[in-house]
């Protein structure tokens, strides 16, 4: 009750008050008692420092899905070495599999700089298909690395397959392969990949302001999805508003094609054609993008 009781209903007033004491909830003001019998939800002991209070403490971190056992389990501690590796023998095979899985989960994520919502949506996926009897004559790294890509997309974190197959064990066809097979099987449906979410990495690599960033994501906006109705790319969709804002922002923003396209993972050809594409949208001038920006010769 007192956690919803936020003023008096005698005089209006807003200063509550929990007594602990007399298990009471009473007003400061005009003194009425609000509730009374207060049940205590705290812990029954005192603690004076953190030390002391870490040494009274009955419970543990909360329930996670990152973890093969959900972190549910009671460890003992100062157990011999041979007991450890006796309790992981009598592990089945589904449960080793599964540590396995997630401890890979973790690597790449890691790898990556993926926050914790996401290693443990992977991992729920993963329990998922898992369930679904979807992991057996699989390779765990292929589904794993698919997983991660899935999860990314659905949650807007820019990763390529380029990206999370340099930290995998898989080559990229496989991890697209099981990509694949794993949106059919669980009837995922994730909507196409937004370039203006690559941009501020990009742009953060190659060393540009935040005005020629705003400027990238602003031609992406008045581009209206074009490139995502034709098929293009996102990846070179963001490489060419980048260059386009660079060229526009001037010689001290000017970056080469070379340099975009080593960061952003493709090549020059594909940044050219998709300069011309918005060029040709956005009513630029394309010559502008066919060379770099003039340089006044240096003084002899």
């Amino acid at each position: 009750m007192e956690s919803k009781t936020r003023k008096c209903p005698e005089c209006g007033s807003k200063r509550v008050v929990s007594d602990s004491k007399h298990a009471e909830l009473y007003c400061a003001d005009c003194g009425i008692v609000i509730a009374e019998n207060i049940v205590d939800l705290g812990p029954e002991w005192r603690a004076y420092d953190s030390e002391q209070a870490s040494k009274r403490v009955r419970t543990g971190p909360g329930m996670s899905y990152r973890i093969h056992d959900k972190g549910l389990s009671t460890p003992t501690p100062k157990l011999p070495a041979g007991i450890k590796r006796l309790r992981w023998v009598n592990m089945d095979s589904s449960e080793k599999t599964l540590a396995f899985a997630l401890i890979e989960i973790d690597r790449m994520s890691c790898a990556l700089k993926l926050p914790n919502d996401i290693k443990e949506a992977a991992s729920v996926l993963y329990r998922k298909a898992a369930r679904q009897s979807m992991i057996k004559g699989r390779s765990i790294e292929e589904l794993v690395s698919a997983m991660l890509y899935i999860v990314c997309r659905q949650y807007g974190i820019p990763r390529t397959l380029k990206e999370i197959a340099k930290v995998s064990r898989s080559p990229i066809k496989k991890i697209r392969r099981s990509y694949i097979f794993l949106l059919r099987k669980l009837g995922l449906k994730i909507a196409p990949a937004d370039p203006a979410h690559y941009i501020p990495r990009f742009c953060s690599e190659l060393g540009l302001s935040e005005t020629t960033r705003e400027q990238a994501i602003e031609i992406l906006n008045q581009d209206k999805g074009t490139g995502a109705a034709r098929g293009w790319a996102p990846i070179g969709t963001a490489a060419a508003a980048i260059y386009i804002a660079a060229v526009l922002s001037g010689d001290a923003e000017y970056r080469p094609e070379r340099a975009i396209a080593k960061v952003a993972g493709t090549t020059e050809i594909t940044i050219r054609s998709r300069c011309k594409d918005l060029g040709k949208a956005l009513e630029l001038d394309l010559d502008a993008f066919s060379s770099p920006p003039r340089r006044h010769p240096r003084a002899v």
